[in-house]
């Protein structure tokens, strides 16, 4: 599980990092103003705008395509290209090529580099 994209041997690195550099007595005071720090700012005008527009911007595509009406064609073009599996259709088989002598490449007669013996 990830929050904020930091998995959690990085959370275990934040932490003894700030251990180390805080102290334990200092580090629950700090932690708290942060945690005050982050609620006040997920509660803020500002944030709820960030992850409105950030929403807005992921839902863009498939609103273009809505009014655009290419969604309708995309569907009906895949129906058309794949063939519906509901059909036993036979799978086609094509004869064998024949070659004839008249278009096969000339024979060589190269000795094998391997064999000279």
């Amino acid at each position: 599980m990830e929050i904020l994209n930091i998995g959690p041997l990085e959370l275990i690195l934040i932490i003894i990092l700030a251990v180390v550099i805080f102290g334990p007595e200092d580090m629950v005071k700090y932690s708290r103003a942060a945690g005050r720090w982050l609620y006040k700012a997920s509660k803020s005008e500002f944030w709820k705008s960030v992850v409105g527009t950030s929403k807005e911007i992921q839902e863009f595509p498939r609103q273009i395509m809505k009014e655009a009406q290419i969604e309708e064609s995309l569907k009906e073009f895949k129906a058309m290209s794949h063939p519906t599996t509901g059909v036993d259709a036979e799978p086609t088989i094509l004869p064998p090529v024949q070659v004839s002598k008249e278009s096969a490449p000339p024979e060589t007669d190269k000795k094998d580099p391997g064999n000279e013996g």
